[in-house]
């Protein structure tokens, strides 16, 4: 008698902002206490990822000032001790990232390991554990057993509430967009909302339209503050989530509410939903280490 394959699990994060061991550590305690084995990691973008201090915007420096988590990538471009407990000895920690990039990365070094990676690659490493991956702008990552993920990096620089000052790859690129509508795929991975999805008239049109017209299964986006939910609107068979940002920011310290969530991918009978405020609350940014 064949036994159909278990659903592929993966854990879906809002922006990180440097807080990537963080959200390692996450992942490895929900795992060790559901018992459920991961296939990966999901992120929507402003990861926070930078090589040196010097590489920093203002912003990611200034929120530093207060909270070192903000340079946390610093802790895997290199080989660490802390990252060293968290990748390599924590035994339940058996999966990688996968991220598209906001409009806080440093564009310059993940365009140049992406183009080291091949054109053949829709992936790139960008740590020194092979462990934190990028998707490729407008390429899709097929998973063994598992969902088609595609990426678009950035935000939309066309509106009228559109920020301004951004480096070029900083927006989402046109030509990005017009490569995944001519591409199948399960999942989008984006940084910017679908237009008018959180705010009215705030997103990006264009990606809009890649989710009307490509009918992914799921979308997520970050970028937006307040919880993490769906998006109540009409986007035919895909459902479209906003996760809020995993930065422990909250008053006890704990991830904020809807800033992971639950995929299970099994084809057709595939869901996602967002944790539970009562399974992020144990873990906090004083405990992340050691619980």
């Amino acid at each position: 008698m064949n036994v159909p394959p278990a659903p592929a699990v993966f854990l879906v994060f809002g922006d990180l902002h440097g807080r990537i061991l963080p959200a390692f550590r996450f992942a490895s305690y929900w795992s060790a206490r559901t018992g459920c084995d991961l296939a990966g990691l999901l992120q929507v973008g402003d990861m926070g990822y930078y090589t040196d201090v010097s590489n920093c915007d203002k912003a990611t420096l200034r929120h530093a000032k207060d909270d070192p988590l903000e340079l946390g990538a610093l802790d895997v471009v290199t080989r660490t001790p802390v990252a060293d407990r968290v990748l390599e000895e924590d035994p339940y920690c058996t999966f990688d990232l996968w991220f598209t990039a906001g409009n806080h990365e440093e564009f310059d070094a993940l365009e140049r390991f992406a183009q080291a990676a091949g054109s053949d690659r829709t992936d790139f490493v960008v740590d020194a554990y092979c462990r934190v991956r990028g998707i490729k702008d407008g390429r899709v990552h097929v998973f063994p057993s598992g969902p088609r993920v595609a990426a678009v990096w950035g935000i939309d620089g066309g509106g009228p509430n559109a920020r301004q000052n951004l480096p070029p790859r900083g927006y989402v690129a046109e030509k990005a967009v017009d490569r995944l509508a001519l591409e199948p795929f399960d999942v989008l991975l984006m940084h910017d909302a679908p237009r008018d999805a959180k705010r009215i008239g705030y997103g990006s049109e264009p990606l809009r339209d890649l989710v009307e017209l490509a009918q992914p299964r799921f979308a997520f986006f970050g970028h937006y503050s307040g919880d993490g939910s769906r998006i109540e609107r009409d986007y035919g068979r895909t459902e479209v989530y906003h996760l809020a940002g995993f930065e422990l920011r909250t008053r006890d310290g704990h991830p904020e509410s809807g800033s992971v969530g639950v995929l299970h991918w099994d084809g057709d009978e595939s869901t996602f939903a967002l944790l539970d405020d009562a399974d992020l609350k144990p873990f906090t940014r004083h405990n992340w280490k050691w619980v």
